[in-house]
């Protein structure tokens, strides 16, 4: 299914009040209490929400399996076909990612060959709807994501506006794993939205810009000029997509990740980058906080049901 979303650059400007006592003066007036610091497990959950590591991937994994199969079963009781499209295997316990690096003592990013995609790398099910007349087409796209008036309003933290459909196999997917459709549109779509706004915070974030040039110029000493982990991990899928062979594939990802291990030690980059993000979450307005704990909530009991 494919979400749409306008993104938008916001920028977050902090104002500090200063307050000035004259010489002389006994006493400054009262202050007003500081608004109640969120909990230590409010901070640590919305940090897990944000952050792409191997339990998120493999969590991922397991949801997106188990809503193929709920699809498949949906459409069938309509009398009509589909292919589930493969996850790839799943993602190994210790696999580093941008966020976190791998606790495994083989490092690697997890990055597996694209199969089950024709020459294009277009899923087998896309294909198959492609394939249909386009009067079967447009009545097998209504049963799978509903009627394109049926769609829900949903604002996301940093302001941005969008809907979501509400009907069809999917939405009942959606709402039997996460309890509502709404619930499951937020698991995507709000972490990544004040992912957004963390990036905008890191672009002139002092710390975590001087430990991303530690680590760049650490990269470019073992021949690779990568801007971020994220770039380096982005390359390899994009390896991956071209057909490289899995012994290649092996080799490279081997390589990147033990050069990005040990410049990672060097520039401390992925530990600022945990210290900036609790840093961030904690000049969020508690609305957004209180969010992404839901998040966490409802993606722990999707995942409770998609082991059913």
């Amino acid at each position: 299914m494919t979400v749409r979303e306008t993104a938008t650059v916001l920028s977050v400007i902090a104002l500090a009040a200063v307050l000035i006592c004259v010489a002389g003066c006994a006493a400054g007036p009262a202050s007003r209490p500081d608004p109640a610091a969120p909990s230590a497990r409010t901070l640590e959950r919305a940090a897990a929400v944000l952050t792409n590591d191997a339990t998120t991937l493999r969590q991922r994994w397991r949801l997106f399996n188990a809503q193929q199969l709920l699809d498949q079963r949906c459409m069938r009781k309509l009398g009509l076909r589909y292919l589930i499209t493969s996850a790839g295997p799943e993602p190994p316990s210790g696999v580093t990612t941008a966020d976190v690096l791998g606790s495994g003592s083989s490092p690697g990013y997890g990055v597996p060959l694209k199969k089950g995609g024709g020459v294009s790398g277009e899923p087998a099910q896309d294909q198959y709807v492609r394939s249909l007349p386009s009067a079967e087409q447009d009545r097998y796209v209504t049963a799978l994501n509903g009627p394109a008036d049926q769609a829900a309003p949903l604002t996301l933290p940093s302001g941005d506006k969008g809907s979501y459909a509400t009907g069809g196999c999917t939405a009942r997917t959606q709402a039997h794993l996460y309890g509502s459709v709404r619930a499951a549109f937020e698991d995507v779509l709000v972490p990544q939205d004040v992912n957004e706004l963390f990036n905008s915070y890191l672009a002139h974030d002092r710390q975590y810009q001087t430990a991303l040039g530690r680590w760049q110029r650490c990269m470019v000493t073992d021949g690779r000029k990568a801007q971020t982990p994220a770039a380096l991990i982005q390359s390899l899928k994009a390896k991956a997509a071209q057909g490289m062979s899995p012994a290649s594939l092996d080799r490279h990802q081997r390589a990147a990740a033990t050069a990005d291990r040990r410049c990672d030690a060097k520039s401390g980059l992925r530990a600022t980058l945990a210290a900036r993000r609790e840093a961030f979450l904690r000049q969020q307005p508690q609305t957004t906080l209180s969010r992404l704990e839901g998040v966490w909530q409802l993606r722990q009991q999707a995942l409770r049901r998609a082991a059913l």
